[in-house]
């Protein structure tokens, strides 16, 4: 009985060291203090809401890494040379109990890679080729139509399945290994060329509009061919960071195209589902999307990265959202990461509009950026030119608002929040107010008030933050987009002191 006892107590232990992986790191002429390394496994509750690049300490070139796993993953290691900045790659595909040694010679790392160890079948240089196959489409992207990038993919798409093929023959690799990269093989067409696809309207637009029915055929055949609902190819990277992107391009698709809502929507009438629609075509649309074409695994990912992105940003109707999630996936291991956020949500939610909280009257009769001047002659003011339909714009206010009405408590500095494009979004603005405990004047810009003041401040989109003067001068903000927020914090000081 007492071999048992311990033979049970030490099967956490026994059972962590078999799962274990190591790669134990040896570059000769190394010239950083550090190596990256990258966790593929983004489906996986702590990376996905974790962190996912961590940094190894090299000394005199050498490290070690451990890590536990359950189930074969990929790892993208990358060394950066301190010298000349220049960076090198190198995917690996572990299994539990991989145990290799990587070592290379950072005066040519190309062709000096070795991989010893257990595992290293299914390491070895000639399938970086795959991995790694990044080539630029660049020079198709004047084309109004699909014809030669597609060409162009498939064409590669043969150099993948060459390249896979000579490496079985030479390495006799694991059959997961043979499995996950023949899926690689398969749907790198479609992530490769989906993601041209949407680059593509921006990058010519109207002519890219004019064809759009026909690049969409190819999408159409390629999610035939490969089906974006396959949780086994969430094993690969590539794809897991392609999806998102996919609910995306189908939203914009939506945004342009109301008639196709009914499908997503379920309404008895086009027009009842735009009216829905319309309520958010941000949260609400995506799971709509992620519901209609995906289930299982995939639903419960997207639905997660749903979530991760939009918390901190456009939080409308998360809380409906995880309370439907939920009921989908009562044991997902993303819950715990996501209900505190969702609590916080819920209780600004209950906020209200205080006496602190100064809604202008008569906004329409705000023309011009001069009569937005007179309205707080005399005094140093940090204007904010947001709307609640902006996500970065709430991204920014959640990120930076608070700590700097914190850094300049009890100082003369003022805040004027000109909200745009929202006449018909007043509701929703009143909310938000509070939601975001925004002290301060408010005022609902005209599209007439917002032209004017964008121009005379030289303003490039939103947000957009202008430090007023006490002498009605006037600068743009520096800090720039993301917000480095010391830097506007400079700005606004100066002005104070000046």
């Amino acid at each position: 009985m007492r071999k048992i006892f311990w033979i049970v107590l030490l099967f956490p232990f026994l059972t962590n060291a078999q799962n274990e992986v190591n790669i134990q790191f040896n570059i000769k002429n190394a010239k950083s203090k550090s190596i990256t390394i990258i966790n593929g496994d983004y489906t996986n509750a702590d990376v996905l809401f974790g962190e996912r690049v961590i940094e190894v300490t090299l000394i005199e070139g050498k490290a070690n890494w451990n890590h536990q796993i359950s189930k074969p993953i990929f790892v993208t290691t990358r060394y950066q040379d301190s010298i000349t900045k220049e960076y090198f790659s190198y995917a690996f595909y572990l299994s539990p109990k991989d145990h290799l040694g990587f070592s290379f010679d950072s005066n040519s790392p190309k062709t000096t890679v070795v991989i010893k160890g257990k595992g290293h079948r299914n390491n070895q240089p000639l399938i970086q080729k795959l991995i790694n196959n990044r080539q630029s489409l660049e020079s198709y992207e004047k084309d109004s139509l699909p014809d030669n990038v597609l060409k162009a993919i498939t064409v590669r798409n043969i150099a993948n399945q060459k390249t896979l093929k000579d490496y079985i023959s030479e390495n006799r690799p694991t059959k997961e290994f043979i499995k996950i990269h023949s899926l690689y093989v398969k749907y790198f067409p479609l992530w490769t060329y989906i993601r041209f696809k949407g680059n593509q309207k921006f990058n010519i637009r109207e002519p890219f509009m004019r064809n759009e029915n026909k690049w969409q055929v190819i999408e159409d055949s390629l999610t035939n061919i490969s089906p974006v609902n396959n949780k086994e190819v969430l094993a690969i990277p590539d794809y897991v960071y392609f999806l998102p992107s996919y609910i995306g391009r189908i939203k914009e698709r939506l945004w342009q195209h109301h008639e196709l809502l009914k499908e997503y929507y379920n309404t008895d009438t086009q027009q009842e589902a735009v009216e829905i629609f319309k309520e958010d075509p941000e949260n609400l649309l995506k799971e709509k999307i992620i519901n209609k074409h995906f289930n299982g695994k995939t639903a419960e990912f997207l639905y997660g990265i749903l979530f991760k992105y939009a918390i901190d940003k456009k939080e409308d109707n998360l809380p409906e959202i995880f309370s439907r999630f939920i009921k989908k996936f009562p044991l997902s291991k993303y819950i715990p990461h996501i209900e505190p956020a969702i609590k916080t949500i819920t209780e600004k939610r209950e906020r209200k509009l205080t006496d602190k909280m100064v809604l202008v009257e008569n906004p329409d009769s705000y023309k011009t950026f001069d009569d937005v001047l007179k309205l707080i002659k005399g005094k140093t003011v940090l204007l904010d030119m947001w709307g609640t339909w902006c996500g970065p714009c709430r991204s920014e206010i959640s990120l930076h608002s608070e700590f700097i009405k914190n850094h300049f408590r009890n100082k003369p500095l003022d805040y004027l929040y000109v909200a745009n494009h929202d006449n018909r979004n007043e509701t929703k603005w009143q909310e938000l107010i509070p939601y975001y405990n925004l002290t301060g004047k408010h005022l609902l810009a005209s599209p007439e008030l917002t032209k004017d003041i964008m121009t005379r401040v030289k303003g490039q989109g939103f947000p957009t933050y202008v430090i007023i003067k006490k002498d009605g001068t006037f600068e743009l903000s520096k800090a720039g987009y993301p917000m480095k927020r010391n830097v506007l914090i400079s700005q606004l000081e100066n002005a104070l002191n000046n």
